[in-house]
């Protein structure tokens, strides 16, 4: 199963687990009032009906008051978190081939060992090492500029879940290339695999990073747009 398909699944996993457990809050919430209403039960125990209402009060909070603080500190932080992202989409993308202004992104891409190649199998191995060293420092001075930013980002998690992937691969990569470079057999295969695995978890990264990217520049016309119209009404 690829990546992709792996993040698809778990999205689409977290999604149905957190509508159910909104189904049952809202559930007990109802079961709650029904209860005070119908009977007078929370009158004979002080207690329960202490924990009636605070159970009542947390999911009233955890469902309406924290996604409305949320979705205000994600307006606010929007500008920065478009940069961060396009900060990392230059770090991904090849220059030659990509027009980030335009929309046009081309991920890098590392290149498989091929039997038909000028170069010798030695010398294809060295340059598979040598590309795994440049992306990952890449990689890194990207996301040490926005560390911090990044930990404390909801819309970042994602994000953060890919490039761990990506750095995972990339570690990958280099142990199957010291297998090639001591003729383990097979190793080459595997390093291509390898390879491929990472090609397609930069795509998937790149994919996630143009959502935000699209998502965080709809959010700020529309903060604009909005400060327009409280700047034209009497």
């Amino acid at each position: 199963m690829n990546f992709a398909r792996l993040v698809w699944r778990d999205a689409v996993t977290w999604l149905i687990v957190r509508q159910v457990g909104v189904i049952i809050a809202l559930a007990l919430v109802v079961a709650i009032l029904w209860i005070d209403i119908a009977t007078g039960l929370w009158q004979d125990y002080v207690i329960l009906s202490g924990l009636a209402a605070g159970v009542v009060t947390f999911v009233l909070t955890a469902l309406i008051v924290d996604r409305v603080v949320a979705r205000s500190t994600h307006e606010r932080w929007a500008p920065v978190t478009r940069l961060a992202m396009s900060d990392i989409l230059h770090a991904l993308a090849d220059d030659d081939l990509s027009e980030i202004a335009h929309g046009k992104i081309a991920p890098r891409q590392l290149s498989t060992l091929v039997d038909d190649s000028p170069l010798s199998l030695s010398a294809q191995v060295a340059l598979v090492r040598r590309n795994v060293v440049e992306e990952r420092q890449r990689l890194s001075a990207a996301l040490a500029s926005w560390s911090t930013f990044l930990a404390s980002s909801a819309d970042a998690t994602d994000v953060l879940d890919h490039t761990a992937e990506i750095a995972e691969r990339l570690d990958l990569i280099r142990d199957a290339a010291m297998e090639v470079d001591h003729g383990v057999h097979g190793a080459d295969e595997e390093l291509n695999h390898e390879i491929a695995m990472f090609n397609t978890a930069v795509q998937s990264l790149v994919e996630e990073l143009r959502r935000l990217v699209a998502s965080t520049n709809r959010i700020s016309r529309l903060t604009v747009y909005r400060d327009r119209l409280k700047g034209a009404t009497p």
